[in-house]
């Protein structure tokens, strides 16, 4: 009886082990680990460009999920261990910057992406590379262009805003993705400095502004034949303008 008695606690305590392991195991809310990165490359046909990245603590970070947000002021205050989600989907969003702030050295970057969280204490790996959200516009001008016209103006304006741009500006100019960006431009010819006559040239239109693009808006002048202005978006013509021949030949 006692040998029976034995082996029937025995089998009872390994049953209740199992059961508690069990519990251990199916139960318990999931994790989220963060990898995060940025990149500044810049898409342009022109010269290649990178754009110079914030630190990962310059990001906020931003989780939400059904029933649930929560958010944080840097990426680098967030620990995997400290937070718990119950299973189902969740959207993981890193941002530094506004995309539709512009202006003169304010690049924005942000990344997002919708995960799948499972229970049981398992941890769901997401990684995240957060890239420009808004575009660089910038303008060039030739030395034909510049010889025939000492002063030019230029001014670019987008949808909320107004820049005068001045061609030897070496800081970019971003503005928002995904809208036409206009460009004027008035300008003297050297035999009218004296006059201070100014002529304003077509305006020129780029449309529908893309994420981490760079538009290098070019002018160029050729006397052959004729003045003519050839205005290039990146290595693209975008317009063509025939200037009407100054009374003085000599001019």
């Amino acid at each position: 009886m006692k040998k029976v008695s034995l082996f029937a606690i025995t089998a009872l305590l390994f049953v209740a082990c199992q059961k508690d392991n069990s519990e251990q195991v199916t139960t318990g809310e999931g994790r989220i680990a963060i990898t995060a990165s940025a990149s500044g490359e810049v898409t342009t046909r022109a010269e290649g460009l990178q754009v110079a990245t914030p630190q990962l603590s310059d990001f906020s970070l931003l989780i939400t999920g059904e029933n649930f947000e929560k958010s944080w002021n840097s990426l680098t205050d967030y620990r995997t261990d400290d937070e718990r989600y119950t299973s189902g989907h969740y959207t993981v969003s890193i941002a530094c910057g506004d995309g539709t702030e512009e202006g003169y050295n304010l690049p924005a970057f942000a990344a997002s992406k919708t995960v799948q969280v499972l229970d049981r204490n398992r941890t769901t790996e997401v990684a995240l590379t957060a890239k420009l959200v808004n575009a660089i516009v910038t303008i060039k001008t030739t030395e034909a262009f510049d010889n025939y016209f000492p002063v030019s103006n230029f001014k670019i304006s987008t949808a909320a805003k107004s820049f005068d741009f001045d061609p030897l500006q070496t800081e970019h100019l971003f503005v928002a993705a995904g809208q036409d960006v206009k460009i004027d431009c008035s300008c003297i010819r050297q035999s009218n400095m004296a006059a201070g006559t100014i002529e304003k040239l077509a305006t020129q239109t780029v449309a529908n502004t893309a994420a981490a693009t760079r538009y290098v808006v070019t002018y160029d002048l050729s006397t052959v034949g004729g003045v003519k202005i050839t205005v290039k978006l990146n290595q693209t013509i975008l317009d063509t303008i025939e200037v009407e021949t100054e009374l003085n030949p000599n001019a």
